[in-house]
């Protein structure tokens, strides 16, 4: 008897745990994710809900009011090398539970990963006046990459606020002197050199006159003549103060840009060749993950090499400051270009689609994605373009050094599948080629109200297919860079004259004053 007993309350209390597993209570504003077996089965809306116990299970809980979310001050580095810092709020909401428990392993990690990226990309084009007077600008332009990003992770954002955009305490007192200090240097610099070509045009012309006087009025005697130095190259930018005279074997004349991770410099081998020396920056150096990012954006250049690239000719990553050298390639970013003179014309257009597919296959070829692919990292050359910057490129077979939910990239040229953080595939680069295209072409940036598909028929006719395939959400619907060859170079093959005169005149003056300096 005593067993019966003990067996009958033992499945009463199998019973009643089984009831408790069965009915699940969802409170209002809230949502919950059913699996079955691990795969998604089912949303629980509030209220009472029936869960077959044992068999399905609660994956997630999910509250759909509005959340609020100030994320830590960021320190942001404008276009002209100061650090300012952001401090932002985001409020948003989750609007579909099974979306944000699938697309991004963490929502939250995700939105402030974009924010501070983002905010990196906008203010790193502004020089600091610009960022502290434009925070409605940059906040409009933040909220509109959130509104675009957040709606494929089942997120909707209510608001984005830069409640404040401040130089740090601690350099807040240096930031006007500093700038002052740049501007004054800059002077200084320019008054020398006028000084300095007023006092040999001066020798030069006393040294005439007495050689008149001396050889009679019928005859001159030569003279030496004084060298002419050349124009300042556009985009070469003197030296400043603290920056090295020499790396490696390799003297140093010229800035040719900045980035996140260091600074490129011209320099001049001892056999008188030009070089772009690409040195990281001494604070990160000390980094073990830097270190490692920089060999391996080594390795990506040299395996890459060949046609439409910039080919290694030196590089040192164990040194006490790492550095790459490159071959230089005189001539105007494809971002300046467009800056200054706007839309392309076809047969230009034609020359630089083909020229950088024929350098995405190549480097595809070597196992390498550039995920970074923009019209700053395409060099307009006179022998066609040239893609640089492998400073964020991944080999197929290696593991990424960056953190889950980390966007690597230039918002504007992010494939979707980079967005939200799945596996890139060289279809990502493809992605952002047709980005370049559009931008090339005058269909992008877009205006209020504009959808990409009205963009496009802004779009040379012969250019309309490919780039759609290219822009293509689904990877595996966008072509490869041979088939972009093979479908581009159908009819006709790009022209010698592919330069516009205004784009030929940017190149020349890179070219023509770097050949006259190995006379000074």
């Amino acid at each position: 008897m005593v067993p019966i007993i003990i067996v009958l309350i033992i499945l009463v209390v199998l019973v009643f745990i089984t009831l408790i597993k069965t009915i699940q209570v969802i409170p209002q504003a809230s949502a919950a994710i059913v699996e079955r077996f691990g795969r998604y089965t089912r949303t629980l809306n509030a209220g009472l809900n029936i869960v077959v116990p044992f068999i399905d299970s609660i994956r997630n809980r999910v509250d759909l009011r509005e959340q609020v979310v100030p994320f830590p001050p960021q320190p942001v580095t404008t276009q002209d090398n100061l650090v300012v810092s952001t401090d932002t709020v985001i409020y948003y909401q989750v609007t579909d539970a099974r979306a944000a428990t699938y697309e991004v392993a963490s929502y939250i990690q995700a939105i402030e990963q974009l924010t501070v990226t983002t905010l990196r990309n906008i203010i790193g084009g502004m020089d600091l006046e610009r960022t502290l007077t434009s925070r409605e600008e940059i906040n409009a332009a933040l909220r509109g990459v959130l509104d675009e990003a957040t709606g494929k992770w089942g997120i909707r954002v209510n608001r984005a606020e830069l409640k404040a955009i401040e130089p740090p305490t601690s350099i807040q007192g240096s930031v006007e002197r500093q700038m002052r200090a740049d501007r004054d240097k800059r002077a200084a610099i320019l008054q020398a050199e006028g000084e300095k070509q007023a006092a040999l045009l001066k020798a030069e012309t006393e040294r005439e006159v007495a050689a008149i006087l001396a050889g009679g009025s019928g005859a001159t005697r030569s003279t030496p003549q004084s060298p002419v130095r050349a124009s300042p190259v556009p985009g070469h930018q003197p030296l400043l103060q603290d920056d090295p005279r020499r790396i490696g074997r390799y003297h140093l004349t010229a800035r040719l840009g900045q980035g996140g991770m260091g600074t490129v410099y011209l320099g001049r081998s001892p056999g008188q060749r030009l070089v772009a020396v690409k040195a990281i920056r001494p604070e990160f150096a000390a980094d073990p993950t830097f270190r490692e990012r920089f060999a391996r954006e080594i390795d990506a250049a040299r395996r890459v090499g060949g046609f439409h690239t910039a080919p290694v000719v030196d590089a040192d990553s164990r040194g006490d400051l790492p550095w790459l050298a490159t071959e230089y390639i005189p001539g105007p970013s494809l971002h300046d270009v467009l800056r200054q003179q706007g839309a392309l014309p076809t047969r230009t257009l034609l020359t630089l689609a083909v020229g950088i597919a024929e350098a995405l296959e190549g480097i595809h070829a070597c196992g390498i994605i550039h995920r970074d692919l923009k019209p700053s990292n395409i060099i307009v050359s006179s022998t066609g373009p040239r893609v640089i910057d492998f400073g964020i490129a991944r080999a197929l077979d290696s593991t990424a050094l960056t953190r889950t939910n980390h966007v690597v990239g230039t918002q504007g040229f992010l494939a979707p599948e980079q967005l939200t953080g799945t596996s890139i595939t060289p279809a990502a680069d493809l992605y952002a080629f047709g980005m370049v295209l559009c931008h090339a072409a005058g269909a992008t940036p877009l205006t209020d109200g504009e959808s990409l598909e009205s963009a496009l028929s802004l779009l040379p006719a012969r250019f309309v297919g490919i780039i759609t395939r290219c822009l293509d959400h689904n990877p595996n619907g966008r072509p490869t860079p041979t088939e972009v060859l093979e479908q581009l170079s159908q009819n006709d093959s790009p022209t010698e004259d592919w330069l516009p005169p205004p784009v030929r005149t940017m190149v020349d003056l890179h070219n023509a004053p770097t050949a006259a300096e190995p006379g000074r």
